[in-house]
């Protein structure tokens, strides 16, 4: 279908997830947390919010939040230590969390380039940007990495995605919202599928200062949803992404469905009440027009997701719509079952929808609905049992059927509102081959790890042997075929197994390092089709040919969802908070120690031409070292700096300081008359030994 088409309402399934939240680094975590009631709630880290002496009496340090915030695989993406440097954290989790989710969903992110994929980001903090224009240390990557207008754009540049790519702040529920246009681009045929992503990190005490001034806080680090202790919410920070496909397409591709959204709305509140003060109107008729949407009924939805903060001006309001909306339409005796993630894992604000979001798709994925935390008695007024409303305080099982619906719900600071309601996956997006298997099922396959060093190889190892692997519904050739679909690296391990029990031992010896694992069983006595297999698997480990075993799954759609995605091996990329820049530093000392010979000085006394030619091409390694502000290890010399991903402006950068080493005049032309570095310094050397000459 061309872009801009109209599309009719259809249903839009969820194929591929990932998420760094408070306590956990991915869904399957995130899971375990939610099912056991595990609050991850907890102090302020220790580099984080310090050196600020001016706030409030009785200052919030306590918060929801993740670990590592500053660290980056920068090479993984090709970007520049430079660059990443100053470049929004957010930014840089966001890339990965879209990486992940594609990986998630069995598709491979370098194959999307030049796709119509949309991305579509909800983003309201810009904490990293004005930290970094009060530090004063300005870079002219700063401009564009600081940028939370980019945030979606950096995602699309780096997969080569076509579709729209629209950052979307309506604060509290800029993700939800956020899903809501990407469904929206998806059915008016704008994007054939879509990457949706909600980001918040809470790197400045300010700003958690002004809220607790504002009176947003919860003075005991509880939000206390629908409760009568309600007394304000806690700042949490994270982010979530997720891969959604018309369900048709989705169908048709063979892709793992965790479930199905159905319809949503958004609204808003149009000053029905003060900023900052939900309408219970408004509420009430977004959760109405998203039934519409989705084409149920009160007496359909099982489960509503709430916004719910547990602030006391907040709550009574959202329970009052959603006993109008949902409550009233179901039979006295069976009201709708609520909950809040918040009360796991704090307020995300902006990436709050979207924690919500994922929790819900995890309940229908796993027919399971989690407790909710800190809840015992409603508030006074407020009589959750005539509303038909129960907040979950155990976790249960449920069987939700075709019929059953859930809802989650986000408002925003500023009134805006949004409302999606899920369905669970339908029975012709499984498999049909996963309810004919048996737990001893036995399908010989290799499983083809890779990552970027040895050391993200053995990561992978370690991480798929502590998943819980699906044995019993999927097979281990059915792993094999996902696997065997993501993106290669440079390094490589295979396992080979025909059971469960043999890939374990199998995995054990690749995290240890080995590079072929093969069952002891197949060594001692083994046959013409398992000796082929070993053949395959070792082209593949030691020459990196997985062409062959590719052929030998299939071409059908074998996709496992929820396996451990590539490891990212990250640095740190320390940062200045505008508390710290504040104090006074003293200024380096100069120098007494003599200046080192220049350029000039060193390719003179080189004792011959082929030595000054090595001179020449070190000296440009080197400044392209420190223009990029990292190695430059990966970089090919017979690779154009185009091809490499270097911009325009890192070139003049180059170009410059080039010309001040060597006194040449050279024209700006001149890196892309001669786009590598051992043309460029063929060219270089060959000016300095005119200018050489003549002076001789």
């Amino acid at each position: 279908m061309t872009a801009g088409a109209s599309l009719p309402s259809q249903p839009v399934a969820v194929i591929g997830m990932s998420c760094r939240f408070p306590g956990a680094t991915g869904p399957a975590e995130f899971w375990e947390n939610l099912t056991s009631g595990t609050s991850s709630v907890g102090a302020a880290p220790a580099d984080r919010w310090v050196d600020c002496p001016h706030g409030p009496s009785g200052r919030v340090t306590v918060g929801g939040f993740i670990d590592g915030v500053m660290d980056f695989d920068a090479n993984f993406f090709g970007i520049s230590p430079r660059e990443a440097q100053h470049m929004d954290p957010q930014a840089r989790i966001l890339l990965e969390l879209a990486w992940e989710a594609v990986e998630d969903a069995s598709l491979n992110p370098s194959s999307l380039s030049g796709s119509r994929w949309g991305v579509f980001v909800g983003a309201a903090a810009d904490d990293f940007r004005l930290s970094y224009f009060a530090a004063g240390n300005l870079d002219r990557f700063g401009h564009m990495g600081s940028s939370r207008a980019l945030l979606a754009n950096r995602v699309s540049h780096v997969l080569g995605l076509r579709g729209p790519s629209e950052v979307i702040d309506t604060g509290q529920s800029s993700s939800l919202v956020a899903l809501h246009r990407a469904l929206s681009g998806l059915r008016l045929g704008e994007c054939e599928a879509a990457l949706v992503g909600g980001i918040h990190l809470n790197l400045l005490q300010q700003v958690t200062d002004q809220i607790q001034l504002w009176g947003g806080l919860s003075p005991d680090g509880r939000c206390h949803t629908f409760d009568e202790a309600a007394n304000g919410y806690v700042r949490g920070e994270g982010g979530g992404c997720v891969v959604l496909k018309p369900l048709d397409a989705a169908v048709r591709d063979g892709d793992p469905v965790y479930c199905v959204i159905r319809g949503s709305a958004v609204n808003n509140d149009g000053g029905r009440s003060g900023p900052g003060v939900p309408s219970q109107e408004a509420h009430h008729e977004v959760i109405a027009a998203a039934h519409a949407a989705a084409g149920v009924h009160a007496g359909d939805i099982a489960y509503v997701e709430l916004h719910g903060t547990g602030t006391p001006a907040g709550d009574p309001v959202e329970a009052r719509a959603v006993g109008a909306a949902v409550g009233s339409g179901r039979p006295p005796g069976d009201p709708v079952r609520v909950g809040s993630v918040k009360t796991n894992i704090g307020h995300l604000e902006s990436a709050a929808g979207i924690a919500g979001f994922i929790k819900a798709c995890l309940a229908l994925h796993h027919g399971h609905v989690p407790p909710s935390l800190n809840f015992e008695k409603s508030p006074p007024g407020v009589s959750l049992e005539e509303l038909n409303i129960r907040v979950v305080t155990r976790g249960e099982e449920y069987s939700f059927t075709r019929a059953d619906a859930l809802g989650v719900s986000s408002l925003g600071m500023g009134g805006t509102n949004a409302h999606v309601v899920l369905t669970g996956a339908p029975s012709t997006a499984a498999d049909p081959r996963s309810a004919e298997r048996g737990d001893q099922e036995s399908e010989d396959a290799v499983w083809c790890l890779s990552g970027r060093s040895r050391k993200a190889v053995q990561g992978l190892a370690r991480a798929l042997l502590d998943h819980s692997l699906p044995t019993g519904r999927r097979s281990v050739a059915d792993a094999a075929w996902t696997l065997a679909h993501r993106a290669q690296g440079e390094h490589r391990a295979a396992v080979l197994g025909g059971d469960w029990a043999e890939i374990r031992l199998g995995l054990e010896k690749a995290a240890a390092g080995q590079g072929l694992a093969v069952p002891e069983t197949w060594l001692k006595e083994t046959g013409p089709a398992r000796e082929s297999l070993v053949a395959l698997a070792a082209e593949y480990a030691y020459m990196g040919d997985i062409t062959r075993i590719r052929e030998r799954l299939g071409l059908g759609a074998r996709r496992v969802p929820g396996l451990p995605t590539a490891p990212f091996e990250r640095e740190t990329f320390a940062w200045e908070t505008t508390c710290r820049t504040a104090q006074s530093a003293q200024a380096p000392q100069a120098s007494e120690t003599a200046a080192p010979p220049t350029l000039a000085e060193r390719w003179t006394a080189a004792p011959s031409p082929a030595d000054r030619l090595w001179l020449t091409r070190t000296f440009l390694e080197d400044e392209l070292f420190a223009v990029l502000g990292g190695s430059t290890s990966r970089i090919d010399p017979d690779r154009t700096f185009q091809d490499t991903g270097i911009d325009s402006m890192t070139l003049l950068e180059l170009l410059d300081r080039i010309s001040t080493a060597t006194a040449l005049e050279l024209p700006d032309t001149t890196l892309f008359d001669y786009p590598t570095i051992n043309e460029l310094a063929t060219y270089v050397n060959t000016l300095m030994e005119k200018t050489e000459t003549r002076r001789g």
